[in-house]
C-alpha cells in the first residue's frame, strides 16, 4: 500500500510539471526525434516485489510523437510473479531547458500484466527524457495502467540513442 501512495504521489507530481512546462518552442531546443533502447528499475505494484527491472525505448513515429515500448518485471516467474508490457504513444514536448537536454512527454496507450490469469487494459504514461550526450539518455516514467486494482508503476534508468 506504502508503494502504491508513493506512486501516486510521483504521478500526481508528474502531472504537476506537465501542466506548469512552457508549451512554446525556442532556436536552441534540440530536436525530439532520437530513438533509444535501454535498461534500468522498475519500481511500483510488481507482484510481490516492488522492485524489479525495466526495459524502456523510444522510436520517434512522426513529429513530437513517439512509441515507447517497455516491460517491467519482477523477475519472479513462478505463479505469483509479475511482468507488464507497456504500450503507450507519447506526445514528446519541446526541451524546457537552455541546453536543450530535458524533455518531457505524456502519453496513453496499452497494458498487459501476466500476474494471476493476466490483465490487459488502458494506460496512461508521462515522464522525462534528459540527453546527457547525443548517445546517453536517462529517462523516468510513470506509468498507471486501468484494470482490475487499477496500479502505478515507475522505470529509472539509462538508454543508448541512435
Amino acid at each position: 500500500m506504502k508503494t502504491r501512495f508513493i506512486a501516486a504521489i510521483a504521478l500526481g507530481l508528474t502531472a504537476a510539471s506537465m501542466a506548469a512546462l512552457p508549451m512554446a518552442a525556442s532556436a536552441q531546443e534540440k530536436t525530439t526525434d532520437y530513438n533509444y533502447v535501454g535498461a534500468g528499475v522498475g519500481l511500483g505494484d510488481l507482484g510481490n516485489s516492488d522492485v524489479g527491472l525495466s526495459i524502456n525505448s523510444k522510436i520517434t513515429v512522426g513529429d513530437n510523437v513517439s512509441v515507447r515500448p517497455g516491460v517491467i518485471s519482477d523477475l519472479n516467474f513462478s505463479g505469483n510473479g509479475e511482468t507488464v508490457f507497456l504500450a503507450p504513444v507519447t506526445y514528446d514536448f519541446n526541451a524546457v531547458t537552455n541546453n536543450g537536454r530535458l524533455l518531457p512527454f505524456v502519453g496513453a496507450g496499452v497494458s498487459v500484466s501476466t500476474e494471476g490469469q493476466g490483465a490487459v487494459g488502458p494506460l496512461l504514461s508521462g515522464g522525462v527524457d534528459y540527453r546527457i550526450t547525443d548517445r546517453v539518455v536517462a529517462n523516468g516514467t510513470v506509468h498507471w495502467s486501468l484494470y482490475g486494482n487499477s496500479q502505478v508503476n515507475g522505470s529509472i534508468g539509462l538508454g543508448y540513442s541512435f
